[in-house]
């Protein structure tokens, strides 16, 4: 009985306060030069629009780093395994570090702190849209 009452009061609140449900889910985009912003939401999903200034492939890692400035220490990094790699050439990418760079794009995926800087990590060409300028 007890678990009943607790799915009843779930299921009240949601009926009475879908734009509770909606405004929890719902993320705005944040400016990848708004770094501050962007540290403050570590472990969160965000979604970032900035223009790509420099892409790298390691060469002894195979990890693509899509950097939003020119310094990497300094800005939002977008990082893409080589285990990822099949999933943008199906999507007709065969070079990520090319592809993308100098492009205006929106990113999507939670922030993490790595080596004090944040980076979010690009698992799917899903995760990341070029704009039109």
């Amino acid at each position: 009985m007890k678990k009943f009452s607790i799915l009843l009061s779930f299921f009240f609140a949601l009926m009475f306060a879908p734009g509770a449900l909606k405004s929890a889910t719902s993320i705005s985009s944040i400016n990848a030069h708004n770094f501050i912003r962007i540290i403050s939401n570590a472990s969160q999903y965000v979604r970032v629009e900035g223009k790509i200034q420099d892409a790298e492939l390691t060469d002894n890692s195979k990890v693509v780093f899509l950097n939003f400035g020119k310094n990497f220490n300094t800005s939002l990094s977008a990082i893409i395994y080589n285990v990822d790699f099949p999933a943008f050439i199906d999507a007709g990418i065969d070079q990520p570090e090319q592809y993308f760079k100098n492009k205006k794009v929106v990113i999507e995926g939670i922030v993490r702190i790595c080596n004090g800087k944040p980076e979010i990590i690009i698992n799917s060409p899903d995760q990341i849209k070029v704009l039109k300028d």
